[in-house]
């Protein structure tokens, strides 16, 4: 089902559920999809739109750790069950070795050899992985495996 059709239907359920935080945090993601379409000036593809719940994920992720460490821990709590919305509408992650095999297919196909080859290698990953892996967490198995090619 496509994400934007989903997400109507869930601030649908939220009203008359009177779930409002489930109602405010899909608000917000269609909210930053209207605003990304008036920006773009036509409809966005489900490639556009996954990438502004990757963002708004991000976002979230960067707040918990900042209420954490701020020793908020009921807006860091907040954030993470905003989190929880937001990660439902995403692709499930990768796991540590699918990602593993896609990089080394990148490595293959690039032809890579060194560390410097690291930019070739995370554009391949990052195409292949379709959003369904962190850059953070996939730009490490990359360095990885080009150190141990050496």
């Amino acid at each position: 089902m496509e994400i934007k059709k989903k997400l109507g239907e869930d601030l649908k359920a939220a009203m008359k559920g009177k779930d409002a935080l489930t109602l405010s945090t899909v608000r917000m993601i269609l909210s930053a999809i209207h605003n990304k379409e008036i920006e773009k000036h036509s409809d966005l593809t489900e490639a556009e739109v996954q990438k502004i719940l990757t963002g708004e994920k991000k976002k979230r992720l960067d707040s918990i750790g900042q209420f954490e460490q701020g020793g908020r821990a009921d807006l860091a709590a907040k954030e993470k069950q905003e989190l929880g919305i937001i990660e439902s509408y995403l692709p499930k992650e990768l796991s540590d070795e699918e990602l593993r095999v896609i990089v080394a297919a990148a490595i293959a196909e690039t032809g890579a050899s060194s560390p410097t080859d690291f930019g070739k290698v995370m554009k391949v990953v990052m195409a292949a992985s379709a959003g369904r892996a962190d850059g953070s967490r996939a730009g490490n198995v990359v360095k990885e495996q080009l150190n141990n090619k050496n």
